[in-house]
């Protein structure tokens, strides 16, 4: 027997007959039935299911044990928005609209609050529904140009109250972002919409956490047509929709970021040895480009360029080593009391939130101080009144030592003068 054939023969029982294994079954998908079935029950109740959302949800959920919902989650969420399947062109509707969907009710934010709750049963139950509302929406929302006013108003209410309720995320609005709906203004008027609605339901800082989670914050512009994508426009905008929060949140995206550039910048020119003469410069240029920027804003991107490195035993000579450095380029951007009490805070809270740091934190404000950059009176005035709470009691009695020297030394001073 060859080789070939040997290899192409299976191992088999004797007196045992192999059996053909049958092919699995194939389920046809079906959305059209699911869409007729489930709509029937809610069709055959008339006028009496109208307004009844207990009686809505009660159908719904006893229709489960008929209809494979796991199966057809995505229609039934089109059913409960839209009224019925979304196809190319627009809604199915061979069989009927749901006459309680989103759509079919009236605009009233109490009557959405309703469609969300239910929403929100169904999903506790059917914990598929979530995945499933979120592949929907965005296919609901990509035709804002094709529904009429109302249903647009109706669908921005429902996203702003569920997103504040925090049943569906707020990056669901990131499909938004497509040239047709964008060019038209169709995507600004829904997300300013949105935004307005979820600030009626939560605080600012509830939404600013989640515009922040959703990554919207620093993507704002993207909805914007693009003659009017301008930072101005922007402000504009979102002032004449009484929403100056969003201008708000939008600015401090904006300067994190720029501080970011700016940190990595410092590093990479300190890993390329630049003069300290040209880091003050690029600094210097930073502060024009920027001009809502302060002497704070640049110390505290120095420090946190800083690179203090992660050995135990090596850390006094490397702070040492790094503030002779910096400090000439500190100097620079520390010209008044304020601007030094605000580094010198900058300085507490970086130490006390890297351990590796907090017991060099007097050994810090010495270099600082033997390089010019933090004076005398600041550092008095810190210890006694400016000193932040964390770490207070340790940073106290870390620099008393410190303080007992300088004021010493400015009675010294006193004494000679006289």
């Amino acid at each position: 027997m060859s080789s070939a054939a040997s290899q192409s023969q299976k191992p088999a029982l004797q007196g045992v007959k192999n059996k053909q294994r049958k092919a699995a079954k194939v389920v046809k998908h079906d959305p059209g039935s699911f869409q007729s079935s489930l709509l029937t029950s809610i069709i055959e109740e008339g006028d009496s299911i109208i307004g009844d959302f207990d009686k809505y949800l009660k159908i719904i959920e006893d229709q489960s044990n008929k209809l494979d919902f796991k199966r057809y989650s995505e229609t039934l969420c089109e059913l409960l928005v839209i009224g019925g399947q979304l196809v190319p062109g627009g809604i199915l509707t061979e069989d009927g609209l749901n006459p309680m969907c989103l759509f079919e009710t009236d605009e009233k934010p109490e009557t959405v609050r309703k469609h969300v709750e239910v929403f929100e049963k169904l999903k506790r139950r059917y914990k598929y529904l979530e995945r499933a509302m979120e592949n929907s929406l965005p296919h609901i929302l990509q035709h804002i140009n094709s529904w009429t006013e109302l249903q647009n108003l109706k669908l921005e209410t429902y996203i702003g109250i569920a997103c504040a309720a925090q049943e569906i995320p707020l990056s669901i609005l990131s499909c938004l972002n497509k040239d047709y709906l964008v060019k038209e203004g169709a995507s600004l008027r829904f997300i300013t919409q949105v935004f307005k609605v979820y600030l009626q339901e939560q605080s600012i800082e509830h939404f600013t956490h989640n515009l922040k989670k959703s990554k919207l914050d620093g993507n704002l512009l993207l909805f914007f047509p693009q003659n009017k994508r301008t930072d101005d426009y922007l402000s504009r905008h979102f002032i004449a929709e009484d929403l100056q929060q969003i201008v708000d949140i939008y600015k401090n995206k904006k300067l994190e970021d720029t501080k970011k550039l700016i940190i990595k910048t410092l590093e990479t020119m300190y890993e390329d040895e630049e003069k300290p003469q040209e880091i003050v410069s690029y600094l210097k240029n930073e502060m024009v480009a920027n001009k809502e920027w302060n002497e704070s804003d640049i110390t505290k991107c120095i420090w946190d360029a800083i690179d203090f490195g992660n050995k135990p035993d090596q850390m006094e000579s490397q702070i040492k080593r790094q503030l002779e450095f910096w400090s000439p380029i500190l100097e620079v951007f520390t010209t008044s009391p304020k601007t030094e009490i605000n580094l010198l805070c900058k300085v507490q809270k970086a130490c006390y939130e890297d351990v590796k740091l907090m017991k060099y934190f007097r050994h810090a404000i010495y270099c600082l101080y033997q390089g010019d950059v933090l004076s005398e009176a600041a550092i008095l005035y810190w210890s006694e009144k400016a000193m932040l709470p964390q770490g207070k009691n340790v940073f106290a009695k870390q620099m008393a030592p410190f303080i007992d020297w300088l004021k010493n030394a400015e009675d010294e001073d006193d004494s000679d003068e006289e």
